[in-house]
């Protein structure tokens, strides 16, 4: 048995982890910081084509980081031949994720050196490499979204946005995707998921070890004490990339049902920040913009550093999407800041122990929805209720503590690993940071 102290980690990702941008980034940054509060020396590795500007959030001591910036192998015929014809084997995994071999090249490198170090894969790309790892490596698969769900859904909305169907190019991708999905399920010694109602799904269906692993937001956020409704105004916070897919559906959602449907009365009392990246050359990006022109009450800020002054001075987040669930990391957030939250039921899905009506709003049609912005109009004593049940929500259930105690259960039952809290303040200094 390979000596347990130091506990070491190497986690693969392809992004940095960050204390403030995309759901990944904070994903990754909760991770990260789990680690370190169980005592583990931490290796985080980017494995990249090409750099992507992201810096590694410095507050994450004494980690060390790690750039692999390669250009993906060209793809072989058999490859293309496999990929094509559906069969999930090596050579169409190497076509199909470009960055195969490098992965499975750096964890070979470093596996050789610590045997009995941890390999924690961040998302399908990273963990693809799984079933033809050693048996003897301890890995685990960090599973966001569903491979095929996303796939999935990025086809039924070009689809519909251009009144077709489905490509056979497409079709053969998602069939690819829901066949590699299963192989590295079989493989892989633990998945650990963002959603609670993937792990009861994926257990069942894949037959795999799948555990629900929450995730904190970097600083754990902080009570709100601002009032409510200044001006007697409703403000409206939305986050997130107006062209990723989540954000997409929720705001078209918004300007193309709830907003029709309001009173003059109720709308002329609203505002609504946008808060995310506009890719005005993006059509799904250009089609919401459109759909917006006609509301003056809403503005789109952009990319912001600092996401706090906006969930400070809102009075409630809308996540409203209707066809994916990237934007739970959202009302996890706004529970940290305190700040109440109307979602629809797939907006929400997957936050394990969640109560609508006590933590949250829950809304899934335009009437609903129009209904509940009513009411929050009308009671700031509501605003304050959600906003503490919410934010009590989150230290029981999501925090920093939460979180690093949920992981040692895991490592503990599925690795034998025993790990216990350490007194780990967060530290700003310079980290190593080693590009390749």
């Amino acid at each position: 048995m390979p000596a347990e102290s130091p506990k070491r980690v190497f986690i693969f990702l392809d992004t940095m982890p960050q204390r403030q941008g995309s759901g990944a980034s904070l994903r990754f940054y909760s991770n990260v910081r789990a680690y370190l509060d169980l005592g583990f020396d931490v290796d985080v590795i980017q494995v990249a084509q090409q750099a992507d500007g992201s810096e590694p959030s410095r507050d994450l001591a004494p980690v060390k980081w790690k750039r692999i910036i390669e250009r993906a192998a060209s793809p072989t015929l058999i490859g293309r031949l496999s990929f094509r014809a559906g069969m999930p084997n090596r050579a169409a995994f190497q076509y199909y994720y470009s960055l195969h071999r490098v992965i499975q090249r750096e964890i070979n490198n470093r596996f050789e050196h610590e045997p009995g170090a941890l390999f924690h894969l961040e998302g399908e790309h990273m963990a693809s490499v799984i079933p033809w790892l050693s048996k003897s490596i301890r890995c685990i698969w960090s599973l966001h979204d569903l491979p095929s769900a996303v796939v999935s859904a990025t086809t039924r909305i070009a689809c519909e946005a251009q009144d077709r169907e489905p490509a056979q190019t497409e079709q053969r991708e998602l069939r690819f995707a829901e066949k590699a999905e299963r192989v590295v399920a079989r493989h892989a010694p633990l998945i650990l998921c963002i959603a609670d109602t993937d792990r009861e799904r994926l257990r069942s269906e894949w037959n795999a070890q799948i555990e629900y692993l929450p995730m904190s937001i970097p600083g754990d956020g902080q009570t709100r004490i601002d009032g409510w409704l200044r001006d007697d105004r409703l403000r409206i916070l939305h986050l997130g990339s107006v062209s990723h897919l989540p954000s997409y559906r929720s705001l078209e959602f918004l300007f193309e049902q709830v907003f029709p449907q309001m009173p003059e009365s109720l709308l002329e009392r609203i505002e609504m920040d946008v808060v995310g990246t506009v890719d005005d050359q993006n059509p799904r990006t250009k089609r919401i913009l459109e759909l917006a022109r006609k509301y003056s009450n809403v503005t789109f800020h952009g990319f912001v550093s600092d996401v706090v002054p906006f969930y400070r001075k809102s009075d409630v987040q809308v996540v409203a999407s209707t066809d994916a669930t990237g934007l739970r990391t959202r009302t996890i957030e706004s529970f940290a800041y305190g700040l109440p939250v109307l979602s629809t039921s797939v907006g929400a899905r997957g936050i394990a122990g969640l109560r609508p009506g006590e933590q949250l709003l829950i809304a899934d049609d335009s009437r609903a929805f129009v209904e509940n912005l009513s009411r929050l109009l009308k009671s700031p004593e509501l605003l304050s209720k959600l906003s503490r049940s919410g934010r009590e929500f989150y230290e029981k259930n999501q925090s920093r503590k939460a979180v690093a105690l949920k992981l040692s259960e895991y490592l503990q039952q599925y690795f034998g690993i025993t790990s216990e809290l350490v007194d780990n303040h967060e530290i700003e200094t310079e980290v190593d940071h080693v590009s390749a």
